[in-house]
């Protein structure tokens, strides 16, 4: 479950920037908030607001760099392939510096790293002990003149292990070189950290579009052919949806491969629906963006309700109608639905939706003249009641972050 997460020179974001979804045990909450291992309260949903090119993707960005640094980086990039960070523009000479807290499997942890496009300058990672509140420094790393310098102030794992693999990849983490080691202590750090599922990547929101939709139709049929366990809470949100769907079913296509024009036979979404008592069938790519959308969403979703982690995910409003979106945020906030306390991250251009959130959910994400990104909370917002109106009062202006564009 992830706590707090820091930005510093990173995209748009120049100085430090904190997204912390933590508030205190004595305010008043309902089921979208949970208990903490650490007494007080951690948010299930939030949201952030904006105007266009405010910095909300990149907020969303550190997030998934993160993942993939401590997860991915030793396995799925090459030795001599730079880091993909990117720095606040005339800034790239310097460090990006991004931290993660995060807690699960019982444990508090602290991740944090100094990182450009050539190496990975310093990374610590540190957990917090249950009698002191204290975290402690379980590894460190920095980059010396020799090399790397890897050490434990407490003991942790088998430090040849990780040094034999980082010996030659400046460009991996220690934590993503532990866990290609298999040992039990990074596949319990892994657990802590949780399933993150998102539509953001380097280049900022994923834009599934054309052959691209396909493609990701393609893929959601193959996984729910793989975890069928899915299919009927797919089906019950379709129709909750109010989409007229009676269900759908998974067929063969034969698809011809891109590279060798070999013909492959690939699972593929057909859609059931209901007519005047008979049914009839249509093919996923075939029915409307907004359909196709929320099917691809709760791919993203399932798997972190049921399992536990965050959907991280940008412009969750695209093609969707407004009075969906409440219902995809009641899945997080039921208990019965969402026993794992799973979060869901996102930005949002409907802003109507500030009204379902409380004031601790809201994100604001604003940029100044000189392209500086600033985020903060709501309830950073001093005066601010729970019981306002905060679509009325954002759409007034009285708490930022709202778009003004100069009229011709």
């Amino acid at each position: 479950m992830l706590r707090t997460l820091e930005l510093e020179n990173f995209c748009s974001f120049r100085d430090s920037t904190t997204l912390d979804l933590t508030t205190s045990a004595k305010t008043p909450t309902d089921y979208s908030f949970t208990t903490s291992l650490v007494g007080d309260q951690v948010t299930v949903l939030s949201g952030v607001f904006g105007a266009n090119a405010s910095g909300k993707t990149n907020l969303l960005r550190g997030l998934a760099f993160l993942n993939f640094l401590m997860r991915h980086s030793y396995r799925n990039q090459e030795a001599d392939e730079p880091i993909p960070v990117d720095s606040f523009v005339g800034r790239e000479d310097i460090p990006s510096k991004l931290r993660i807290e995060f807690e699960g499997a019982s444990e508090n942890y602290r991740y944090e790293v100094q990182v450009c496009h050539r190496q990975i300058h310093e990374e610590r990672l540190s957990r917090r002990h249950k009698k002191t509140g204290s975290f402690r420094t379980l590894l460190h790393r920095v980059q010396g003149e020799k090399g790397i310098e890897l050490n434990q102030p407490e003991p942790f794992t088998d430090l040849s292990a990780v040094r034999q693999l980082l010996k030659d990849r400046p460009n991996a983490s220690m934590i993503a070189a532990g866990l290609v080691t298999g040992r039990a202590e990074f596949k319990k750090l892994d657990a802590a950290l949780g399933k993150i599922e998102t539509n953001v990547n380097r280049m900022g929101k994923d834009d599934n579009s054309g052959q691209r939709v396909f493609d990701a139709l393609k893929e959601c049929a193959h996984y729910l052919e793989q975890n069928a366990h899915f299919k009927e809470d797919v089906e019950e949100r379709l129709k909750r949806a109010d989409l007229g769907i009676a269900g759908f079913v998974n067929h063969t296509l034969d698809v011809p491969d891109k590279k060798t024009g070999k013909v492959k036979k690939v699972p593929f979404p057909f859609v059931i629906h209901q007519s005047e008592g008979q049914q009839f069938e249509m093919s996923m790519a075939m029915e409307s963006a907004g359909t196709k959308r929320l099917f691809l969403l709760l791919r993203s979703f399932l798997p972190v309700l049921l399992d536990g982690g965050i959907a991280v995910i940008d412009e969750m409003e695209s093609d969707l109608h407004p009075h969906l979106i409440p219902l995809i945020l009641d899945l997080f906030s039921d208990p019965d639905i969402n026993p794992k306390r799973a979060q869901l991250l996102f930005t949002c251009h409907h802003v109507e939706i500030l009204n379902s959130l409380s004031k601790e959910q809201v994100i604001l994400v604003e940029k100044d003249v000189h392209c500086v990104s600033h985020a903060y909370r709501l309830s950073d917002i001093r005066g601010v009641r729970r019981d306002d109106n905060y679509f009325a009062n954002y759409n007034a202006g009285r708490y930022g972050a709202v778009p003004e564009p100069d009229l011709i």
